[in-house]
């Protein structure tokens, strides 16, 4: 299936802990299946399962969201064709507390879709937001959104050097940061209610984080959130996630939702997130390589 621009949508207001598992979930699946422009790119949506796929041989531009299969063999078959379904390129599989059957996980190692990780999902009221005086960025970094071709190249250079591994295969990091640019250029470098997409922050001219916000589920996602290696533990991380938390609530948004690594969750949570819900993230690569 073609995958259609974003389009705006109204903001969500309803924040029961129900209501925002529901955003957090809504948000990941909308961001991992967004439009990029990627070559070969395709949305995979029936009532068993929702997934991105591409041509590009990078787990970053191939995902699996949700997944709704029968039990016992049916489960293994389905596993199988979806597998299948990726033709060999690697892909990440993210298992949601609604996902069934309710041992997907567990089957999904057996098939050789390793278990990366247990990733909470976050979410917060921003109107529980502190005031920018409260929380001061550190004085030398300097943030800036995303709206010229000269810093998208900055951002990009960024995220790579974060995650290499999904980077690894060099045609993957330049089909990935030419479809990052025309979708920047075709939006003018905003999501569809006016707020730019991506952040950059630098220390004296130097690129050292980025963070990006995808808005197409109604709330603020976060996402990208990435410092360079050298520049790591001196708040530069949480600087730029609260200055476009702020960004977004001025904005109209009410709230934001992201998932969190190990490493950071301390951070979001110092920021006012809570966790509400749990994923399990699986990859699979050909002949298991990582």
């Amino acid at each position: 299936m073609m995958i259609a621009p974003p389009v705006g949508v109204a903001p969500r207001t309803d924040v029961s802990e129900a209501a925002l598992r529901v955003a957090i979930l809504d948000d990941l699946v909308a961001s991992a299946v967004r439009r990029r422009t990627i070559p070969g790119e395709r949305l995979i949506e029936t009532a068993e399962l929702t997934a991105y796929a591409s041509d590009v041989h990078s787990p970053d531009v191939n995902d699996v969201v949700r997944a709704r299969f029968g039990a016992g063999d049916a489960a293994d078959a389905a596993i199988d064709a979806t597998i299948t379904l990726f033709a060999g390129r690697p892909f990440l599989w993210w298992v949601g507390e609604d996902d069934t059957p309710a041992d997907l996980s567990e089957r999904l190692s057996r098939h050789g879709v390793v278990l990366l990780d247990d990733i909470p999902g976050l979410a917060m009221d921003l109107a529980d937001l502190e005031p920018a005086s409260a929380v001061p960025a550190p004085e030398e970094l300097q943030i800036r959104p995303v709206l010229d071709e000269p810093t998208m190249d900055a951002f990009h250079g960024v995220v790579v050097q974060g995650f290499p591994e999904d980077f690894a295969d060099s045609t993957a990091e330049v089909e990935v940061g030419a479809s990052s640019r025309r979708v920047a250029v075709e939006s003018g470098y905003r999501e569809p209610n006016g707020i730019p997409t991506r952040w950059l922050g630098t220390v004296d001219g130097l690129p050292v984080t980025t963070t990006r916000l995808h808005t197409a589920a109604g709330v603020a996602g976060i996402y990208a959130v990435v410092t360079a290696t050298d520049a790591r533990r001196r708040g530069y991380g949480a600087a730029i996630t609260r200055h476009v938390l702020q960004v977004a609530r001025d904005g109209g948004l009410r709230i934001a939702t992201l998932q969190a690594s190990s490493a950071g969750l301390g951070i979001y949570e110092r920021i006012g997130f809570r966790v509400l819900c749990r994923f399990r993230l699986h990859e699979w690569r050909p002949g298991g390589e990582r």
